[in-house]
């Protein structure tokens, strides 16, 4: 009679231990409140700022910037102590761009991953949203500035000059903005002519890849318009009074362009060619020769000429031109501070 009582109490020891086993989350975790706080910081009829309050232990932000329904970033507000406990900061601490890689300053403790983990968590993330809008005030906007300024330090970082060593173009005719009278539009990059760019260049001089992407264009059967398409092409420009996106695309020429994430990529025209192992879907590094100088789609090369060769270096940020709506010193400072380059 004794063993069997020894047996039943190692079983019931035993049929505990499983228990605590399988239950231990549901019975050791302690309630997890979950609440959410949400934006229009447009003013444009749709969410794109979320903050959700995380056991209030963290505060999460998810930034939509462009309204796709995938936050651009996830900021978290808290740290991990040297205990591994949590303490919220009042500041955004750690930032997970696109949610795939942490960058910026600070990190993503284990103990918060654990907390984004949580199934009521990824729940609560996934559900619908409320229909229910906070007022926008002086803080939101200025946390909003601040993202938007870390997120073009990350996406604008490492870019360069695609011509080695050149320096900004001295004209204020060479710059992006500047008018072009002869087909009624408006020249949306930076000329890079010899002589004002503080490096010798001329036809066939090569051009790199500003950044590391992939090439989303390359023109590998360019052909070149014939004089008459070309005098149709700018007579019709002037009677519309501004130059038609299909004639523009003509009139670059001989093309490259570069895809460099987070709605950044650079455009290469003009080119008199496109280096062999170019070819769309090629990922390229800063510094690759992409193509060479020309003056593709010019009125020189139509007419058969090399006159006038020079690089029409183009960068797009969410696809507009970088220099749209800027003053020429604007453009000059902030482009000398994009592209690491010096002005003349």
């Amino acid at each position: 009679m004794k063993r069997f009582y020894t047996i039943m109490v190692v079983l019931f020891i035993g049929a505990t231990i499983a228990a605590v086993s399988v239950f231990r989350p549901q019975l050791w975790t302690p309630a997890f409140e979950i609440s959410s706080v949400r934006y229009d910081v447009n003013a444009d009829g749709s969410i794109d700022l979320i903050r959700w309050d995380l056991g209030g232990e963290v505060t999460l932000w998810e930034w939509d910037r462009n309204n796709d329904g995938r936050p651009e970033l996830i900021g978290f507000d808290a740290v991990e102590t040297t205990e591994g406990s949590l303490q919220p900061t009042g500041s955004i601490t750690a930032w997970d761009w696109g949610a795939d890689s942490v960058i910026d300053a600070g990190h993503v403790a284990p103990s918060i991953e654990q907390i984004l983990q949580r199934e009521e968590v990824a729940a609560a993330r996934l559900a619908l949203p409320s229909p229910d809008i906070a007022l926008v005030g002086v803080d939101i906007r200025t946390l909003v500035t601040e993202i938007e300024s870390s997120y073009d330090d990350f996406r604008l970082a490492d870019l360069r000059m695609p011509i080695v060593g050149s320096t900004l173009p001295d004209l204020d005719t060479l710059l992006p903005g500047a008018a072009r009278a002869y087909r009624n539009g408006i020249h949306q990059g930076f000329d890079m002519n010899n002589g004002h760019i503080g490096v010798p260049t001329a036809f066939s001089a090569p051009v790199v890849a500003a950044k590391d992407g992939t090439v989303i264009r390359a023109i590998l059967d360019f052909t070149e318009m014939t004089p008459e398409e070309y005098a149709e092409a700018i007579a019709t420009s002037r009677a519309a009074g501004t130059t038609p996106p299909h004639i523009l695309d003509k009139l670059r020429g001989k093309q490259v362009w570069i895809d460099h994430g987070h709605e950044i990529v650079s455009r290469y025209v003009h080119l008199s060619g496109i280096a062999s192992e170019i070819v769309e879907g090629k990922r390229v590094r800063a510094g690759d020769i992409i193509g060479f100088v020309g003056n593709s789609g010019t009125e020189s090369a139509v007419n058969c000429g090399r006159s006038g060769a020079h690089l029409h270096f183009e960068l797009r940020i969410d696809n507009r031109y970088f220099g749209e709506g800027m003053s020429r010193d604007e453009i000059r400072e902030i482009g000398s501070r994009l592209l690491h380059a010096s002005m003349r």
